[in-house]
């Protein structure tokens, strides 16, 4: 093979997006120069060892720059240095625009409504090669391919653990923290910090320094969007029209839908629940349609009923016992002590389980 007499690195494959070059000849002449662009390293390796790291600058291949050759007794024929030497280039500039996702949503419990939710994350992630020494001993064996390696190797080398570290990260903090999804955005700073310490670290144990983080979105699938924001309007309309206006609100609503059903079982029972819901939201008042000439005199109203939540009895709405079963009618949620329609089984306020 030709020795060359110029040793630098210029354009690797094509200007590729290169981390570490191999220059292609290993066998140079005493007269050789080496030259380090800016931006750069080059790695000096004889039989496995690294020999010499040079910074950017011009360099003679000769026996002040490589103490080494002087114990070598082979004589030199014409001014040429027969033993092999290798060359790595090591590009020191950052990397500012590696990617990084959860390849699968992380399943979570949202800690106020009890639903759960998949959630996605994903970023930018900058770095810069800092230990050369280290990365070479450690991972040039594993990741060269060829005469160089590129950042997309190193991208898909610690994809595996940024995925782990913010699946980690990400759902701990929603569970200690208590929060629901809507309140993710004013935090992102909280949890951005907390993932750039961890990969900080795992990228430290291979030579590389992480100069930031940045997390661009935080999502969820639109399904889980939507039962999350219908949650949030019942409970706004909860608050806005109060306990009595919105039983007596839903109930109607009942009403509305049984009238639109062409089922005649469907009907009859939408209307028996509406009518049932309106007159515990008006203490149990019964609905008396406006008196007509003639009209025999009207009925006595059956008093309002529920049904037992444990044994599905039907018992008397203003009942604290059930008689049959002797299960507790609850009023009251006993986690937000909101209050709560008879019967229910989930609190409307925080979602709470109230039957067992």
């Amino acid at each position: 093979m030709a020795f060359y007499d110029v040793i630098r690195c210029d354009n690797v494959n094509g200007g590729i997006d290169w981390l570490m070059y191999k220059h292609p000849v290993d066998e140079f002449n005493n007269k050789s120069r080496l030259i380090v662009s800016p931006g750069q390293v080059a790695i000096i390796v004889h039989n496995g060892k690294i020999e010499k790291i040079c910074q950017e600058g011009t360099y003679k291949i000769n026996s002040e720059l490589l103490p080494f050759l002087k114990n070598f007794t082979k004589a030199f024929f014409g001014g040429n240095n027969p033993y092999p030497i290798e060359i790595y280039f090591i590009n020191k500039r950052l990397k500012l625009d590696l990617l990084w996702g959860t390849s699968d949503p992380v399943k979570l419990i949202d800690p106020k409504y009890n639903i759960q939710i998949n959630v996605r994350a994903r970023g930018q992630l900058g770095v810069r090669l800092d230990n050369y020494q280290y990365f070479y001993q450690t991972l040039v064996g594993s990741l060269m391919k060829g005469n160089y390696i590129d950042f997309k190797i190193i991208q898909t080398f610690f994809r595996g653990k940024i995925n782990q570290i913010a699946k980690k990260r990400l759902s701990s903090f929603i569970i200690n923290n208590r929060i629901t999804y809507f309140e993710i955005d004013p935090r992102l700073d909280e949890i951005q910090s907390a993932m750039q310490e961890d990969i900080k670290a795992e990228f430290g144990e291979f030579g590389f320094e992480v100069i930031n983080l940045s997390i661009e979105s935080i999502n969820v699938p639109d399904e889980d969007l939507n039962k999350l924001n219908d949650i949030l309007h019942k409970k706004a309309e909860y608050e806005q029209l109060g306990d009595t206006v919105y039983r007596t609100t839903r109930g109607y609503d009942v009403l509305e839908g049984a009238a639109n059903n062409n089922g005649g079982v469907g009907t009859m029972m939408g209307l028996g629940m509406g009518m049932n819901m309106a007159n515990q939201a008006n203490g149990a008042a019964s609905i008396i349609p406006p008196s007509q000439p003639n009209a025999a005199p009207a009925a006595p109203a059956a008093a309002a009923t529920i049904r037992c939540p444990k044994c599905g009895k039907e018992i008397s709405a203003d009942s604290k016992f059930c008689p049959d079963c002797g299960t507790k009618i609850i009023r009251e949620c006993p986690n937000c002590h909101a209050p709560v329609t008879p019967g229910t089984k989930f609190c409307s306020n925080c979602g709470a389980k109230l039957v067992d």
